[in-house]
């Protein structure tokens, strides 16, 4: 595909997502965070739409390109001090920050200028995660790349057919009740 056919569809995409995700209010820690205290009826169908989608966009994108399909991204490091402690400070940098980097972007994108101050400190933040922390970690844990396919033993295609039907179900089954007219 040439460069300025992905550019253009990037641009597109772009354009598309960050309207919907300001449209929509989406956060994913503050989503989460909605979830735990029971108000998260509109989130969760948020995230179960996403969800659908990208399993299979990812499951299609294989088909197009082997090098774009699923990859072993989630990893299993075990449990211990460094979970709490990582747990904590990801708590803590969500609290201060007040969300996520999508929630960080939306609102940027709105006006919130104070939140220009959380994207240009997530910088150094995410450096310091990639080539100080990780390296650190990953003498500590054995790191297993996984891929629930491989997992289950099941072709990809059922798997995400699975999961996308499952999560189009969990959908319906609690999306919001119709108002009567009176």
């Amino acid at each position: 595909m040439p460069f300025y056919l992905l550019v253009t569809f990037g641009i597109l995409f772009g354009i598309g997502f960050g309207y919907f995700v300001q449209r929509a209010g989406l956060c994913f820690a503050h989503g989460l965070g909605e979830i735990y205290i029971g108000r998260g009826k509109r989130i969760i169908r948020l995230f179960l739409v996403v969800f659908a989608i990208t399993s299979v966009g990812f499951l299609l994108s294989g088909y197009v390109s082997p090098s774009l399909g699923l990859k072993p991204i989630g990893q299993l490091r075990g449990y211990g001090f460094y979970n709490l402690l990582s747990g904590m400070l990801f708590g803590a940098g969500i609290a201060l920050s007040g969300g996520c980097i999508l929630g960080t972007l939306r609102q940027l994108g709105e006006g919130n200028l104070t939140f220009l101050i959380v994207l240009v400190c997530f910088i150094p933040g995410l450096a310091l995660v990639v080539y100080g922390l990780n390296p650190l970690l990953e003498g500590g844990y054995s790191v297993q790349k996984l891929l629930l396919p491989d997992v289950l033993g099941v072709a990809a295609p059922y798997v995400t057919a699975i999961l996308a039907a499952a999560a189009v179900i969990w959908f319906l089954a609690i999306r919001r009740p119709r108002r009567r007219l009176a």
